[in-house]
């Protein structure tokens, strides 16, 4: 009996099953009939151009050129070789500098802010403060040249002497500079507090394709809306493209004193758009103020929702009002950021219990990465114990040291948010006594880790000592990408050596190490040597070293690259200051610098980081070297080899390291004019550089530097910071804690066996004793 067969299992495919089988049966009779088939179009084609066809990997040649890339060409006139010839006309390939720019990537927002002489100072610096980190690129425009011009800011400043003007000034400014660069166009009245994040995340969440004209609006007595610089207003740049091409109606019919009237005129005659507040379903809040006082007005104002949504809040009398605005509003922000991190973590909680594992599967704290899971035992990470005074094994050449400065400081907040927490969670009744044991690790997936053992006193049993144990984690931050203007691998260095008497040994191989590196290459360098000698000398200590330089400037004369420079002083320690205020006057002010050692390496990939890594009035370059240790302790025979390897058991990365650096001139000069007379003889240019706090200071470990042993002769007459930092480096730089142990052991090993052979020889009978010298 066959078995029965249910259609209804069959009724929702059945549809699919009939239309695949109609298509194949229409295919197969549309075929013998279809002059285009495959086989039609071989069978008409001649067999050496199949041939050809085949071997381009293509038989649809038209297809495939109609989708193949094509590169703009612009066409240039070529002369031609003879004077009666008529110039041929030749495609020359232009290419942009970046990528960005032939795909028509453009920045998100540009920031023109209208000032004046009289708020240049105080409303405008303001307005700097508290906005240019959040946005791309900010100006700002006055109609007259201030007495004093604020540092770090962008001013462009107009002659007319005509406020109504500035905003079609400003529009010019642009088509000039910017006219394509940016997606989005702001403009506003430094009067303003504007939110930048509210502003950055409206622009980022709105289509660049959209034309928008956003900001404040306000309808004028004759009916039209226009918006308000003094609230803001934003437009795309497809509405800017339409304004530039009718400038010159705007410039003949602003007649309005009002500056909004006659932008908010151009605007509209040019796009056809009047003023919006909202854009794709994003708002543009904006609130204006009447006689603004922040300490009287803010009680009423905290409790509307209209100005806690606010994006500008307008006009401001002065910028005491603007920063005490901006507290507010940045801590209205964290209480949202903290309602917010709430909310997620109960989200958390609840959709745990639907995830494999259940709510034992979250880490804590709550979403925060787990720990960091270790695969073999050399990633285990390490914890460091510490105590209120000292903490212990904190790196591999240290056992102890005195916890003191930002790990001291660092200690002491993780204790006071310890007992703060306990007291919360227990109702105030804990006092403080004593840290017993604390642990600390950093964990490159979470943070720093900390796990507290602490005595406390608890006031409502009569100061009973209880012992808690507290696990705390400071998690990371959101990792933020600092944007780096553009350089090239082509600048010129000016090398900086500075040769003391007990350098000059040194000086023959650094110099045969720059010929070979940089003058047979024709590295885009230059040497100088500074030569310091003590008033006491009376003979030149360095006169060979100056035939030397001799030698090599007449070897190779494609030009001088190396010259020298004599330094004279009394001083036993000369400090990075004097050397460099000798030098700096024989160069450009757009001159890199790299300050170098008697006993490094030179190499190119060396010098191709130095100029990626400096920036002219952006950043300096303190790099992090490998450091060899002393040959005799760390190889056991002759001859020692000459190539310095990075391995642990030959040298280490010398974090106090701060002689070698690398900055332009220009900057130098600048950061040297803080300086007082007393940090000349106390600081060093590292410290320099971070107290003058306008440059990023970008410190890291260079593989391509490395070091030949150097002996540390640390001058007590230095400062106390310097010495001390050079006892430390001499004392570290000798070799391993493994391999002096050795050293230490095998000496020890080699006095005992003296000592028992000493033994021997006086309990044997047929020795004589020693007779004692007279």
């Amino acid at each position: 009996m066959l078995p029965r067969v249910d259609f209804k299992c069959l009724r929702p495919v059945m549809p699919a099953v009939v239309g695949l089988c109609l298509g194949i049966t229409m295919s197969m009779m549309y075929a013998p009939y279809s002059e285009d088939s495959c086989e039609t179009f071989v069978a008409n084609q001649d067999p050496q151009e199949l041939v050809k066809l085949r071997e381009t990997k293509s038989l649809e040649s038209d297809l495939e050129t109609k989708f193949e890339p094509r590169l703009r060409l612009q066409e240039k006139a070529v002369a031609a070789p003879s004077g009666n010839r008529a110039p041929s006309s030749a495609k020359k390939l232009v290419r942009p500098r970046y990528a960005s720019t032939e795909l028509g990537i453009r920045e998100k927002l540009f920031v023109a802010v209208l000032t004046s002489k009289g708020t240049i100072d105080t409303l405008a610096v303001a307005f700097n403060k508290t906005v240019h980190h959040h946005v791309t690129k900010m100006v700002f425009f006055m109609d007259d040249k201030g007495h004093t011009v604020p540092q770090g800011m962008s001013i462009v400043s107009f002659s007319d002497k005509h406020p109504h003007l500035v905003p079609i000034h400003i529009l010019r400014y642009i088509s000039e500079h910017y006219p394509e660069t940016f997606d989005y166009y702001m403009f506003v009245s430094d009067r303003t507090y504007i939110r930048g994040e509210k502003v950055f995340d409206l622009v980022s969440h709105v289509s660049v394709s959209h034309h928008m004209h956003l900001g404040a609006p306000k309808t004028t007595e004759t009916g039209e809306t226009y918006c308000t610089l003094e609230g803001g207003v934003i437009i795309s740049q497809s509405l800017l493209s339409q304004v530039l091409a009718q400038l010159d109606w705007c410039t003949t019919n602003a007649h309005s004193k009002d500056a909004s009237v006659n932008l908010g005129k151009c605007l509209l005659h040019a796009t056809g758009r009047s003023c919006q507040n909202v854009a794709q379903g994003k708002v543009y809040g904006h609130y204006r103020i009447n006689d603004f006082d922040f300490d009287d007005d803010i009680g009423k104002l905290r409790e509307k929702v209209e100005f806690n949504k606010s994006v500008s809040v307008y006009p401001l009398p002065d910028d005491t009002n603007h920063y005490k605005l901006h507290r507010y509003f940045c801590q209205h922000e964290l209480n949202l950021t903290k309602q917010e991190i709430t909310r997620i973590k109960e989200d958390i909680l609840y959709m745990s219990q639907y995830a494999p594992g259940g709510r034992e599967s979250i880490s804590w704290p709550i979403g925060v990465p787990e720990p960091y899971k270790p695969k073999t035992r050399f990633d285990v990470i390490r914890w460091v114990y510490f105590t209120e005074t000292h903490i212990y094994f904190k790196d591999d050449f240290t056992n102890v040291d005195e916890l003191k400065g930002v790990d001291k400081q660092d200690i002491q907040e993780v204790i006071k948010l310890s007992v703060d927490h306990l007291n919360e969670k227990y109702e105030n009744k804990f006092l403080y006594s004593r840290l017993i044991n604390g642990y600390r690790r950093f964990d490159p997936q979470r943070g720093m880790e900390y796990i507290l053992d602490i005595v406390l006193k608890d006031t409502t049993a009569q100061n009973k000592e209880v012992e808690k144990r507290v696990h705390i984690v400071r998690p990371l931050g959101q990792v933020e990408i600092v944007p780096m203007p553009y350089v090239t691998e082509n600048t010129r260095i000016n090398l900086i050596l500075p040769v003391t008497e007990d350098d000059k040994d040194g000086v023959g191989n650094f110099l045969d190490s720059y010929a070979h590196t940089c003058l047979d290459t024709g590295d885009n360098t230059y040497l100088l040597i500074v030569f310091i000698y003590k008033h006491s000398s009376k003979t030149d200590t360095f006169s060979v070293l100056k035939s030397m330089i001799s030698y090599y400037e007449k070897k190779y004369k494609s030009g001088a690259k190396i010259s020298w420079s004599p330094l004279y002083s009394n001083s036993t320690y000369i400090s990075e200051f004097t050397i460099m205020d000798e030098v700096v006057q024989k160069f450009p002010q757009d001159a890199l610098m790299l300050m170098c050692t008697v006993g490094m390496e030179l190499a190119t990939d060396y010098f191709n980081r130095v100029r990626m890594n400096t920036i002219q009035d952006w950043q300096v370059f303190f790099p992090i070297g490998f450091w060899q240790y002393k040959p005799n302790l760390i190889y056991d025979r002759k001859p020692y080899p000459t190539a310095i390897e990075i391995n642990s058991k030959i040298g280490h990365y010398d974090a106090n390291s701060y002689e070698h650096s690398s900055f332009y001139n220009s900057d130098y000069t600048s950061a040297r004019k803080i300086l007082s007379p007393y940090y000349l003889q106390m600081g060093d240019l590292y410290d320099m550089f971070v107290k003058y706090q306008k440059l990023h200071v970008f410190r890291a470990i260079e593989p391509e530097l490395k070091h030949r042993y150097k002996h540390f002769s640390c001058q007590p007459t230095a400062p106390e910071r310097m010495y001390e930092r050079c006892l430390k480096r001499r004392s570290e730089g000798l070799a391993t804690r493994g391999q002096l142990a050795k050293l230490v052991f095998e000496k020890q090993q080699k006095v005992d066996q003296e000592h028992m052979d000493m033994l021997k020889k006086q309990n044997d009978p047929n020795v004589e004793p020693m007779k004692p010298i007279k």
